[in-house]
């Protein structure tokens, strides 16, 4: 679908998906008018989804980074993977007494699940980043 050309007939104010109302151009002539229509419909103005992903990356920065979740996992952690016939992977993260459960989305990998679950576990445990000291594994004395 191109951007029409030609001259601008109408400037109705229409509501986006954001609530916002917001000015959308009526060209004489415009064969995808209904199509554009729609889409222009179902988006955020621009001021709306800058703060949206501002929000978003304020919400990425509060959660630990993939490496950063597997060290923060404790001694004796287990994981399951399975994948499904839907070609999904599904897990179950054990630790400490509590167990999440993950399902990965279509074409997403099982290193995606493991991050996933160990994010909920960090979650659910109330195991915040700051406090949190990586587990080593203690040298062996030869």
């Amino acid at each position: 679908m191109t951007e029409p050309s030609g001259k601008i007939v109408a400037r109705p104010m229409v509501e986006r998906a954001c609530g916002h109302q917001q000015e959308f151009q009526h060209y004489s002539v415009d064969k995808f008018r209904a199509q554009r229509l729609a889409k222009f419909q179902k988006t955020r103005c621009a001021e709306c989804a800058a703060k949206l992903v501002e929000e978003q990356k304020l919400a990425a920065q509060a959660l630990p980074k993939k490496g950063e979740v597997i060290r923060l996992l404790p001694l004796g952690t287990q994981l399951a993977l399975t994948r499904r016939p839907d070609g999904c992977w599904a897990g179950t993260l054990t630790a400490e007494g509590k167990t999440v459960e993950a399902v990965g989305g279509t074409g997403e990998g099982p290193q995606s699940v493991m991050v996933a679950l160990g994010r909920l576990w960090i979650a659910a445990s109330g195991q915040s980043r700051s406090s949190a000291i990586p587990n080593q594994v203690p040298e062996k004395d030869e």
